[in-house]
């Protein structure tokens, strides 16, 4: 029965140091999380050398678990930081689909869609009315990928025909004609 239970703890050993190794690295991970960026001699004093020898355990172990290599991680925290200046080729797509799908602007003059190099999208053609440019421009800013949108797009000027006919409906001193 001796015999028994020793093996039995010689074999939990490693499970046990594993399961210890895991707990400490997230404990320092939950420090490192909360302390400043920089350790210097005041806060090592404060948090004491154990602190600071569990958070340099749980760094070497969270880059023993991690799933991919640091200069991959780097590479993607990079390119989200600062996105490359080449203008992407499949933006004025995404925008001009969402704008011929938004609901507000899907029934409008659909506007000439194009990219420059720092992700900046130019509309360019005639609206309506304001409130049409407004929508397309907002449309048109609403999609990822999208920094800053420049608005070339002209109102119409309404039809004179369609004023002389308000005109004539309203009365010629424009008060209703009741």
């Amino acid at each position: 029965m001796v015999v028994i239970r020793v093996l039995a703890r010689v074999l939990w050993l490693p499970i046990k140091l594993a399961l210890e190794i895991v707990g400490l690295a997230f404990r320092a991970g939950r420090t490192a999380g909360r302390a400043p960026v920089r350790v210097g001699v005041a806060a090592t004093r404060r948090l004491g050398w154990r602190r600071i020898a569990l958070l340099k355990v749980g760094f070497i172990a969270g880059l023993l678990l991690a799933p991919v290599p640091g200069r991959v991680l780097r590479a993607k925290l990079v390119g989200l930081v600062r996105p490359s200046a080449a203008p992407d080729a499949g933006l004025a797509d995404r925008v001009a689909f969402e704008l011929s799908h938004a609901p507000r602007t899907w029934h409008l003059p659909q506007p000439a869609v194009t990219v420059d190099e720092a992700a900046g999208v130019t509309l360019r053609g005639t609206v309506p009315h304001e409130d049409a440019r407004e929508h397309l421009v907002a449309a048109a800013r609403a999609v990822p990928g999208v920094d800053h949108v420049h608005d070339d797009l002209v109102v119409e000027a309404p039809d004179a025909s369609a004023g002389a006919d308000i005109a004539d409906a309203t009365g010629a001193d424009g008060a209703s004609a009741s």
